[in-house]
Protein backbone atom coordinates (compact mmCIF):
# COMPACT_ATOMS: atom_id res chain seq x y z
CA UNK A 1 0.00 0.00 0.00
CA UNK A 2 1.29 3.39 -0.98
CA UNK A 3 0.93 6.01 1.78
CA UNK A 4 0.73 8.86 -0.73
CA UNK A 5 -2.01 7.20 -2.73
CA UNK A 6 -4.25 6.02 0.08
CA UNK A 7 -3.70 7.74 3.40
CA UNK A 8 -2.97 11.17 2.00
CA UNK A 9 -6.09 10.87 -0.15
CA UNK A 10 -8.15 10.17 2.94
CA UNK A 11 -6.47 12.98 4.85
CA UNK A 12 -7.24 15.36 1.99
CA UNK A 13 -10.84 14.16 2.02
CA UNK A 14 -11.05 14.89 5.76
CA UNK A 15 -9.54 18.35 5.25
CA UNK A 16 -12.07 19.13 2.52
CA UNK A 17 -15.10 17.63 4.26
CA UNK A 18 -14.55 18.98 7.79
CA UNK A 19 -15.39 22.63 6.96
CA UNK A 20 -18.47 21.53 5.03
CA UNK A 21 -19.57 19.43 8.01
CA UNK A 22 -19.05 22.35 10.38
CA UNK A 23 -21.10 24.61 8.13
CA UNK A 24 -23.90 22.03 7.87
CA UNK A 25 -23.93 21.60 11.65
CA UNK A 26 -24.14 25.38 12.12
CA UNK A 27 -26.99 25.56 9.60
CA UNK A 28 -28.91 22.89 11.49
CA UNK A 29 -28.44 24.82 14.72
CA UNK A 30 -29.50 28.11 13.15
CA UNK A 31 -32.64 26.60 11.64
CA UNK A 32 -33.56 24.93 14.92
CA UNK A 33 -33.19 28.22 16.79
CA UNK A 34 -35.07 30.07 14.05
CA UNK A 35 -37.94 27.61 14.39
CA UNK A 36 -38.23 28.47 18.10
CA UNK A 37 -38.34 32.19 17.35
CA UNK A 38 -40.79 31.66 14.51
CA UNK A 39 -43.10 29.59 16.73
CA UNK A 40 -43.01 32.27 19.44
CA UNK A 41 -43.94 35.01 16.99
CA UNK A 42 -46.74 32.94 15.52
CA UNK A 43 -47.99 31.97 18.97
CA UNK A 44 -48.65 35.63 19.75
CA UNK A 45 -50.99 35.73 16.70
CA UNK A 46 -52.48 32.31 17.33
CA UNK A 47 -56.21 31.75 17.25
CA UNK A 48 -57.66 29.57 19.97
CA UNK A 49 -58.89 29.57 23.53
CA UNK A 50 -56.56 27.00 25.03
CA UNK A 51 -52.83 26.52 24.88
CA UNK A 52 -53.38 23.30 22.95
CA UNK A 53 -55.52 25.15 20.37
CA UNK A 54 -52.82 27.78 19.92
CA UNK A 55 -50.04 25.19 19.67
CA UNK A 56 -52.05 23.31 17.06
CA UNK A 57 -52.65 26.49 15.07
CA UNK A 58 -48.95 27.37 15.15
CA UNK A 59 -47.95 23.85 14.07
CA UNK A 60 -50.25 24.03 11.05
CA UNK A 61 -48.78 27.26 9.68
CA UNK A 62 -46.93 26.87 6.37
CA UNK A 63 -43.93 28.83 7.66
CA UNK A 64 -43.38 26.29 10.44
CA UNK A 65 -43.81 23.36 8.06
CA UNK A 66 -41.30 24.87 5.64
CA UNK A 67 -38.79 25.43 8.45
CA UNK A 68 -39.20 21.85 9.66
CA UNK A 69 -38.56 20.59 6.13
CA UNK A 70 -35.46 22.79 5.99
CA UNK A 71 -34.23 21.32 9.26
CA UNK A 72 -34.74 17.81 7.88
CA UNK A 73 -32.69 18.61 4.77
CA UNK A 74 -30.01 20.23 6.90
CA UNK A 75 -29.78 17.21 9.23
CA UNK A 76 -29.59 14.87 6.23
CA UNK A 77 -26.69 16.90 4.79
CA UNK A 78 -24.97 17.07 8.17
CA UNK A 79 -25.22 13.30 8.69
CA UNK A 80 -24.01 12.55 5.16
CA UNK A 81 -20.91 14.67 5.75
CA UNK A 82 -20.36 13.19 9.21
CA UNK A 83 -20.35 9.70 7.73
CA UNK A 84 -18.00 10.76 4.94
CA UNK A 85 -15.58 11.89 7.63
CA UNK A 86 -16.08 8.71 9.62
CA UNK A 87 -15.44 6.48 6.59
CA UNK A 88 -12.20 8.34 5.78
CA UNK A 89 -11.11 8.00 9.42
CA UNK A 90 -11.88 4.29 9.38
CA UNK A 91 -9.85 3.79 6.19
CA UNK A 92 -6.89 5.42 7.92
CA UNK A 93 -7.36 3.22 10.99
CA UNK A 94 -7.44 0.10 8.81
CA UNK A 95 -4.24 1.24 7.12
CA UNK A 96 -2.60 1.85 10.52
CA UNK A 97 -3.61 -1.62 11.71
CA UNK A 98 -2.22 -3.21 8.56
CA UNK A 99 1.05 -1.34 9.04
CA UNK A 100 1.28 -2.48 12.66
CA UNK A 101 0.60 -6.07 11.59
CA UNK A 102 3.33 -5.86 8.93
CA UNK A 103 5.83 -4.52 11.46
CA UNK A 104 4.95 -7.37 13.79
CA UNK A 105 5.32 -9.96 10.99
CA UNK A 106 8.75 -8.57 10.05
CA UNK A 107 9.79 -8.64 13.69
CA UNK A 108 8.71 -12.29 14.07
CA UNK A 109 10.41 -13.38 10.84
Amino acid sequence: MNIKGEVEGYLTQIEQTAPKYAKAKAETYQLTEYKKTQRSLLYSRAVGKTVADKENWVSMQPEVTKTIEGIAVSIENEERLRWELKVAELHIEVWRTEQANRRLEHKIL
